[in-house]
């Protein structure tokens, strides 16, 4: 703790530099009967280097005025620490130690080898994505060469993943984790191999993507071992994902295809679901679209908003949201939640101070 302190008052000192981000918005979403939400969020953040040391601290406080509904979804007003870790960088490596966003994939739903994040299902998907996530804590040490890099991690708490009224809440699990990928380029493809074992289970996993002028083709395979589930259940299960970025002119288009398994008391389960985005982007104009969909459970959400950048400090945004689901499952508790539909207006200012 006093060496925390020690480094946070170095970065002060008129040798560093700094980076200070304010970012508040307010946010009011109501459902087809009922609002949802009536909130101001402020954010922050603080990027700070001196030398090959370097500090980054990320959160935001959220201060709902709808009681009952910041209860259905487990989000209280209070403080998210998203971020914070200390980095020591030096060429051609960097270790980092505190809480940290450690993602190594490239795709948008899940399952995926993004095994390191967590997210708020509870807090439905109202927030901006990198919102959604949680981030675990512990070291990371990563090495870099030409045409390719290792990173290597060691986690002491991993990231908590929380749901709304009424899915039981998360058994917290203690134990080291610890993985490592190996990244390389071979004549233009960008492959990647990943192991992990995050508390009682083990991934493994690939990827392969390859750059031409307008689009990113993109794949990725992964297999589990959860040795936490009882004999009865068949403790392995593995994913495929096809996917595509697309950069046509203003626009950036994200297609993906997933199939994966689901184990039961009954058998093993195939389960495909379908995932695009597209985003208009010119000038002060940013219109977005979101579609996710699996066929077997019949989930769907569908997101649309548009978004006029007034100033470089203030922006506005429109946005409306579908949920379906059934069986009980998440989509079904959003739709009972949300009533299907939501509709939202969103006001964010942004100012930077360095110093």
């Amino acid at each position: 703790m006093r060496f925390l302190v020690l480094l946070a008052l170095l970065m002060m000192t008129p040798w560093a530099r700094a980076d200070l981000v304010f970012a508040p918005r307010y946010e009011y979403i109501r459902g087809q009967e009922d609002e949802l939400a009536n909130r101001l969020i402020l954010k922050g953040k603080l990027n700070s280097n001196l030398g090959p040391f370097g500090i980054f601290i990320e959160g935001f406080g959220d201060f709902e005025g709808n009681e009952d509904q910041a209860y259905i979804r487990r989000s209280p007003s209070k403080g998210y620490l998203q971020e914070a870790y200390l980095e020591f960088k030096l060429d051609s490596f960097y270790v980092r130690v505190g809480r940290q966003a450690i993602r190594w994939s490239e795709m948008w739903s899940l399952p995926s080898l993004d095994v390191w994040s967590g997210r708020r299902w509870a807090r439905l998907f109202f927030d901006p994505f990198q919102d959604q996530l949680t981030h675990p804590t512990g070291a990371s040490f990563s090495y870099a060469r030409e045409t390719w890099s290792l990173d290597l991690v060691g986690i002491g708490d991993v990231a908590e993943s929380t749901y709304p009224i009424p899915a039981p809440e998360p058994v917290e699990e203690k134990n080291t984790s610890f993985g490592g990928r190996l990244k390389m380029d071979v004549k233009g493809f960008g492959l990647s191999l990943v192991s992990a074992q995050i508390l009682n289970r083990n991934h493994y996993g690939f990827t392969a993507n390859y750059a031409f002028e307008t689009a990113v083709p993109k794949f990725e395979y992964g297999y589990v071992d959860d040795t936490t589930l009882p004999d009865t259940i068949k403790s392995d299960r593995s994913f495929g994902t096809v996917g595509m970025d697309l950069f046509l002119g203003n626009w950036v288009v994200l297609p993906q295809v997933t199939a994966y398994e689901v184990n039961t008391l009954t058998g093993t389960q195939t389960q495909v679901s379908y995932y695009v985005s597209a985003q208009w982007n010119p000038n002060r104009h940013d219109v977005f679209f979101q579609l996710y969909q699996n066929d077997t459970t019949k989930d769907l959400f569908v997101n649309g908003s548009y978004g006029y950048n007034w100033t470089d400090y203030f922006t506005s945004t429109i946005f409306a949201q579908s949920y379906q689901g059934k069986d009980g499952g998440l989509y079904d508790m959003y739709e009972e939640i949300t009533g299907g539909y939501v509709v939202g207006l969103r006001l964010e200012f942004t100012g930077s101070l360095p110093f």
